[in-house]
């Protein structure tokens, strides 16, 4: 089970409850954050103290099966590659997956919906905002130049879109299903 982060909206199906007990939701999964991540989530800042509920990441960690991506090496997975964004939150991590000759990307909160895709558009909960504008940037040339899919998690009209070069910057190009693949 990849974790693009530990806020409660995108780990928060990753434990259930069971009686008294939290357990794993797939419990002979691996589970996979990142060392700067886990550590970021498990001492909080005030601003996200309220988004890293412990009830959701510490049995992850108690049951043995949580692996840490190095930051440092390749991506470990054979299928993708992990663009890393630290704007909304430190070492969040993005998905870029290998799919039918294409590269869709989970944009996570980098991106968390077509309506973002402008660069000043950033939300008011990233940490570093500015830190997103740059990463915004870097990874919406990245997407225009390659012909990325952006598979957004919290666009609740647009499941996917590509983008493309304009002479205002990045902008949408088509939008469709992940199925319409």
């Amino acid at each position: 089970m990849f974790l693009t982060h530990l806020h409660f909206d995108h780990c928060g199906g990753g434990v259930v409850r069971n009686g008294d007990k939290l357990e794993l939701t797939f419990p002979k999964a691996k589970y996979w954050s990142n060392s700067d991540h886990w550590k970021w989530a498990t001492e909080p800042n005030a601003r996200e103290k309220a988004s890293f509920l412990k009830e959701n990441i510490l049995p992850m960690k108690d049951s043995g099966q949580l692996e840490f991506v190095d930051l440092h090496q390749e991506s470990p997975f054979q299928s993708f590659d992990i663009f890393f964004a630290s704007g909304h939150t430190d070492k969040m991590m993005i998905p870029m997956i290998k799919y039918k000759g294409r590269t869709v990307c989970f944009v996570a909160d980098l991106l968390p919906s077509v309506g973002h895709i402008p660069l000043p558009y950033v939300m008011g909960y990233d940490t570093r905002p500015l830190l997103t504008l740059e990463e915004k940037e870097r990874f919406l040339k990245e997407a225009a130049d390659f012909n990325y899919v952006l598979f957004f998690e919290h666009d609740p009209i647009n499941e996917c879109c590509t983008v493309k070069h304009t002479d205002k910057g990045v902008r949408v190009d088509s939008v469709f299903k992940l199925s319409e693949l």
